[in-house]
Formats: C-alpha cells, sequence, structure tokens
C-alpha cells in the first residue's frame, strides 16, 4: 500500500500459524521492508523464521517431559511491482517476486525422522485498498505462487516421498498454491498497529498433506513519506 515516489515503510511482526507439518500452532517473526524510489514503482524484502517445538511424541529427560520435535525454517523474499491511487482514498497493486528458504526437522528423542530441505517459489500478488488520513490502512488481495523444494535429505528411508497426496517425491513435485489475505493497520503517521489473517491453500496434484494453512499475523508498522512534511 506504497502511495508515492520516496515513500518506505518496516514492518516487524509475530506470525500465528498452523504450519503443514508441524501439528499445532507456533509464533514466527519476521521483518518486511517495501519501498517507492520512483512514481508508481514499489519494492519489497521480507525476511521470516519459524523455531517450534511439538509435541508429536513426549520425552523425559532430567526427570521432565518435553516436546520430542524441533522444527526450524527460514525464507527470504524480493519483489517488485506497479501501484496506484484512484477515488481520492483508493490503492491498487501488483507485485511479482521469488524467494528461497529451508525447512528442517529434529527428533531429539530418538533421531529417527530428521529432514532437511530447501525451495524456493516465485509469486504474483495484487491487492486493492484504501486509506484514511494516515490514520487507518485496509487492503485485502491474493497471491499466486510456484513452490518446489531441492535437496531433500534425511536420516529415514523413503521419507522423500512421506509429504505429499498421493505419495511422490517432494524434490521433483511443482507446487501450486493460493494465499488470500486481508490486512489492516491503525494509528499515527509514523507508526501503526499491523494486523494480518490469511491461509494458504495448495491447489495442485500430487498436493501436501495438510494443504490449508491459516496464520495470524500481528505487529508494528514504522512509516516515512515525503508528504508528512508538507504542510
Amino acid at each position: 500500500m506504497l502511495r508515492e515516489a520516496g515513500e518506505m515503510k518496516l514492518t516487524t511482526s509475530l506470525k500465528l500459524q498452523n504450519q503443514s507439518e508441524a501439528p499445532g500452532t507456533g509464533w514466527s517473526p519476521s521483518v518486511d521492508f517495501a519501498a517507492s524510489p520512483f512514481r508508481n514503482l514499489g519494492l519489497m524484502a521480507s525476511y521470516r523464521s519459524t523455531d517450534k517445538y511439538a509435541n508429536e511424541d513426549f520425552w523425559l529427560s532430567n526427570s521432565e517431559r518435553h516436546d520430542s520435535i524441533r522444527y526450524t525454517g527460514s525464507r527470504f523474499e524480493f519483489g517488485a511491482g506497479y501501484y496506484s491511487r484512484f477515488g481520492g482514498k483508493g490503492l491498487f497493486e501488483i507485485y511479482g517476486g521469488g524467494g528461497f528458504g529451508e525447512i528442517r526437522r529434529n527428533n531429539l528423542k530418538n533421531m529417527s525422522g530428521n529432514y532437511h530441505a530447501d525451495y524456493y517459489r516465485i509469486f504474483l500478488q495484487p491487492a486493492v485498498g484504501f486509506t484514511h488520513r494516515d490514520i487507518i490502512e485496509f487492503s485485502g488481495g491474493m497471491r499466486f505462487t510456484y513452490q518446489r523444494y531441492a535437496n531433500f535429505t534425511s536420516n529415514t528411508p523413503g521419507m522423500v516421498h512421506s509429504f505429499t497426496t498421493p505419495p511422490a517425491d517432494i524434490d521433483r513435485v511443482s507446487f501450486y498454491f493460493i494465499e488470500p489475505f486481508v490486512n489492516f493497520s491503525v494509528g499515527a503517521k509514523y507508526v501503526k498497529f499491523n494486523i494480518q489473517p490469511g491461509f494458504s491453500n495448495n491447489i495442485s496434484s500430487p498436493s501436501l498433506d495438510n494443504q490449508v494453512s491459516f496464520y495470524l499475523s500481528m505487529g508494528v508498522t514504522f512509516q516515512l513519506a515525503p508528504r508528512f512534511w508538507k504542510g
């Protein structure tokens, strides 16, 4: 939701996510940056990480019960796009870009079922919204994503076929997602509270197991724009 050349936004947030492979929910922090070097041109970059324990199989350590499975991962994304204003308060934008990351599962109890995989993704993301006096921003959009995994390794034979329905080598399958979202920000010109619910739905076959993944992201957006200093 950039509006003019020279504008910059930095959002720090925590995402509450029902992860596809990790049972239950977990928090993952992120940093997102967007800027407009020229009118109608937007640039974006983001980083997100995940570090979550899952109680798949409790184990006893120092006479205490602990979650036995640890999931970790990280992702970088970059993009560029076009934005414009309409009707006074309306905003339209469309971004395209890509990203790369990794995921890892560590079994702390018996060391079986461990895996690591890299992945990359390409996306197209249109959105529409409106603003009111730099106090309220509301938008909704849809991200269309293509994703591939690579370099899968595991200490469990055959695990590379354990993530899809029907079973397939995850290194040899392309995945397509639709990812709708809504975004709401409210506050002062320079700092706003931000909340974004959405979900990711795998629409291809073979599909990832537990393919609908809901998330809720909450954070703070810091913003600078040339219009803030105009009379």
